[in-house]
């Protein structure tokens, strides 16, 4: 039975700016609520053993998402629901690095798939977690939320940025394949994209957390199949 449980710098250049302005005035890039327009989705089998959903949206149901286990992975198509994926069992701490290969076949240029890390109380009132993003454009965020509220609780850490390690859906609701790390130490967290390193945060960052679950994130219209999630 599917676990859904309730409530859930670095600048751009000029050929996203507008992009990224347009997501912003839409309510926090990649935190966006659920869009209706988005085709709706239904479960085709059994979700995977011990993980978790948290939608965005605390009206969405059980059905709004297809989450299943395929081949060695799992795929997700998100309909018009964005939410976040876990297993509480999947947990870091110390010098670790988490990555996985999000291999998309369909998502719309504005909107991302990526990594959860540092996750606590995934399923309560305090839930709060790191997660980098990237999205169909070929951009890349990091954000942090610490909170239930859309817009209140969610903080920019690195701004919607461009990066040529990114490979970018091949057109609107196209595919591409892109392998995400993260690197926790001691004095700073780094992101990379297909082995190249995207950006970096001083380790004291209350908004980048050392510790905690991890697990990964999928927003609107997204088919995706996420391989090779570990910790290392």
């Amino acid at each position: 039975m599917k676990k859904v449980l309730g409530v859930f710098g670095i600048v751009a250049i000029a050929a996203i700016a507008s992009s990224a302005s347009a997501q912003a005035a839409g309510g926090m890039a990649g935190m966006k609520m659920d869009h209706d327009d988005q085709k709706a989705v239904t479960q085709e089998g059994p979700t995977p053993p011990g993980w978790m959903i948290r939608p965005d949206n605390a009206a969405n149901k059980p059905e709004t998402v297809n989450f299943v286990v395929m081949g060695p992975g799992m795929r997700v198509t998100s309909g018009n629901t964005a939410a976040i994926y876990w297993n509480p069992a999947n947990t870091a701490s110390g010098a670790y690095t988490i990555s996985g290969t999000f291999g998309v076949r369909e998502i719309p240029l504005h909107d991302a798939i990526g990594l959860v890390w540092g996750g606590s109380d995934l399923g309560g009132d305090k839930e709060s977690y790191g997660y980098f993003l990237v999205y169909g454009n070929g951009t890349f965020a990091v954000k942090h939320r610490s909170g239930t509220n859309n817009k209140t609780d969610v903080h920019t850490v690195v701004a919607q940025t461009a990066n040529a390690a990114i490979k970018p859906a091949d057109k609107d609701h196209g595919a591409t394949s892109n392998k995400l790390a993260v690197k926790v130490a001691a004095d700073s967290v780094r992101f990379y994209v297909n082995d190249v390193e995207v950006a970096a945060v001083d380790g004291k960052n209350p908004m980048a957390p050392s510790s905690g679950i991890y697990g990964f994130r999928v927003n609107h219209g997204i088919s995706v199949h996420v391989a090779g999630l570990a910790k290392q």
